[in-house]
């Protein structure tokens, strides 16, 4: 296919397999100009379609011809919505200009691997890894080699845990395509000779984006997390520069989480991701918003 060309030095989020990965969501689009994926989506009870950045950060090869690929949209979908990362090097003041909604987002947790790792991370942190690793072993595997009934049967066990749904409740195929991409890397955890635990990371540059982990209540019980986490690091700093452990996917009144304070003890920074909307057919827009007769205009598009 065509859009697989692309892939030529596409790494991580930006590979068109990553796009794909949604395909139970929507339909990947393909931005000719600046080369990056959006997913284009069916509105409810409508036979109209907007579309969204790929969960959970949205990438492109070229920022500055972005809003050209958006404006070609404009007789497909109605709206657009997506999250840049805290990496990105884009054109703020143009995107202020032309985005509706465009704000500074969710904290992201980031670690800066130049710094020595024992100063860097929480005490708390490298003792309870250190403790845990008397017992739990970590191994390394690379995609193509990525088993996928493994995996996917461990990130079942979080979607159990944590009640996860809609598009975080990634399918069997979807997965199968995440793990396809290249040089994606896959920390596991053994507990004697049963796994308890899983981390996937995607390198993209001098980045190392965390994607997703998943452990089992073995895996929880003696410590895997900070096992995982500390064996991942060490074999990142000799790759990358920095480390994205992202944000949290749950927000609470602006407090921190659970999963924000496990993020902050592995980090030594936080920067804000990027939400951008634009509206790209008001008269839609206003009329489907009209429809549900809500005057919640806080979330973008204000009719999902």
């Amino acid at each position: 296919m065509t859009i697989f060309q692309t892939a030529v030095n596409a790494e991580g989020y930006l590979h068109p397999l990553y796009a794909q990965s949604f395909s139970d969501f929507g339909t990947p689009i393909f931005l000719p100009n600046s080369k990056g994926w959006l997913i284009k989506r069916r509105i409810f009870n409508s036979p109209y379609f907007d579309a969204m950045g790929p969960y959970p950060l949205f990438f492109c090869k070229d920022w500055d011809l972005l809003i050209d690929d958006l404006e070609a949209l404009r007789e497909q979908i109605v709206s657009v919505s997506l999250v840049i990362s805290p990496f990105s090097v884009f054109p703020k003041e143009a995107f202020e200009s032309y985005f509706d909604p465009f704000h500074t987002y969710k904290p992201h947790y980031i670690l800066d691997l130049s710094l020595p790792l024992n100063s860097t991370i929480s005490k708390n942190k490298r003792r309870n890894a250190s403790r845990a690793l008397r017992e739990i072993s970590i191994d390394l595997i690379k995609s193509p080699n990525i088993d996928l009934f493994e995996w996917f049967d461990l990130y079942q066990k979080l979607i159990k845990r944590h009640h996860i749904s809609g598009i975080r409740a990634f399918s069997h195929d979807s997965f199968k395509n995440q793990i396809a991409i290249p040089n994606t890397h896959y920390f596991r955890a053994f507990h004697g000779n049963s796994i308890v635990g899983g981390n996937l990371f995607y390198i993209q540059g001098d980045v190392a984006y965390a994607h997703l982990s998943a452990f089992t209540e073995v895996g929880y019980r003696t410590g895997a997390p900070y096992a995982i986490k500390w064996v991942a690091l060490i074999y990142l700093s000799d790759i990358v520069r920095w480390v994205n452990f992202g944000g949290s996917p749950d927000v609470e009144n602006g407090k921190k989480t659970g999963l924000d304070q496990f993020k902050l003890g592995w980090s030594n920074s936080s920067e804000h991701s990027f939400f951008c909307g634009k509206i790209l057919n008001e008269s839609i827009y206003h009329d489907l918003v009209s429809s549900l007769k809500t005057s919640d205009m806080s979330f973008f598009p204000a009719y999902r």
